[in-house]
């Protein structure tokens, strides 16, 4: 038997065994380890180690100044008239200002509107929690705005992190968890998705581009929002799954009508 006849054999009597093993210890607890939750919580725990690492670096001065004047500097070079008018148009899709008073008026819905109670308390809680998450951040770490290039736009408050990125990540994103569960075509989610992701990219950009805001800053924001998504549409999702198993609980001397939020019914007695 030559050696090369023997290294096959080898090999293929590895992949017998690592195989067996794949699918004896592994293929059991995938159930478990890929579910919404488990990556949700793999997501929010990298998100937030990005986050402090970035603050970190801010805080001692160190490892992000490269990465912030570079991107400053390519900012500059590309201003010209159209692509301002652009930027400034992005901008003020995700003004924090502007998304918490949308937040708060989603607050008064949830009162106003049974029907869609769920959703307004999710817009409530996510855009009107988030910008007094965001408030407190800045205020904590205290950055000054760049002064390394002209800003094109004035602002009053700290810079690190950035309220557009955290705030765009959080109201697009709770849209497009919407769109999704409207439809099960894979090519209309990707293209929401590909267009949701090119928002708020294009959103965190223009802070850069406008000279209000370091690349870092918006990379934080981005990353302070992933945790506090996450948890925004879970809390939202186990709320449907108790509803659901209520339901379902329910005695058949029971009549239904309507849940308010989610087209279901609720038990009400049977007279």
């Amino acid at each position: 038997m030559g050696w090369g006849s023997l290294g096959r054999q080898l090999a293929a009597g590895v992949g017998r065994t690592l195989g067996n093993s794949l699918r004896r210890y592994v293929a059991p607890a995938l159930p478990v380890i890929v579910t919404p939750v488990a990556i949700g919580a793999a997501m929010s725990a990298a998100a937030l180690a990005l986050f402090f690492n970035i603050a970190d670096d801010v805080r001692e001065d160190e490892g992000v100044w490269r990465f912030d004047h570079d991107g400053l500097k390519l900012g500059l070079a590309l201003r010209n008239p159209r692509r301002t008018f652009l930027m400034n148009t992005a901008s003020a899709l995700a003004r924090p200002d502007i998304m918490t008073g949308v937040g708060f008026f989603a607050l008064l819905g949830a009162w106003q509107i049974p029907k869609y109670r769920p959703q307004c308390l999710l817009l409530a809680v996510s855009l009107t929690g988030g910008g007094i998450m965001i408030g407190g951040m800045k205020t904590r770490y205290g950055r000054a705005r760049p002064t390394l290039i002209e800003a094109l736009a004035t602002e009053g408050t700290f810079s690190f992190p950035s309220g557009h990125s955290f705030i765009s990540l959080c109201f697009y994103g709770i849209l497009t968890y919407w769109w999704f569960r409207t439809t099960t075509d894979f090519f209309k989610r990707v293209a929401v998705l590909l267009a949701s992701g090119s928002g708020i990219a294009l959103i965190g950009a223009s802070r850069v581009y406008l000279g209000v805001h370091y690349p870092s800053d918006v990379l934080a924001g981005y990353a302070a929002a992933v945790p506090w998504l996450t948890a925004c549409l879970t809390a939202y999702h186990q709320y449907e799954k108790r509803v659901q198993a209520h339901l379902l609980e329910a005695p058949p001397e029971f009549e239904y009508e309507e849940l308010p939020g989610f087209d279901a019914p609720r038990l009400l007695p049977a007279g």
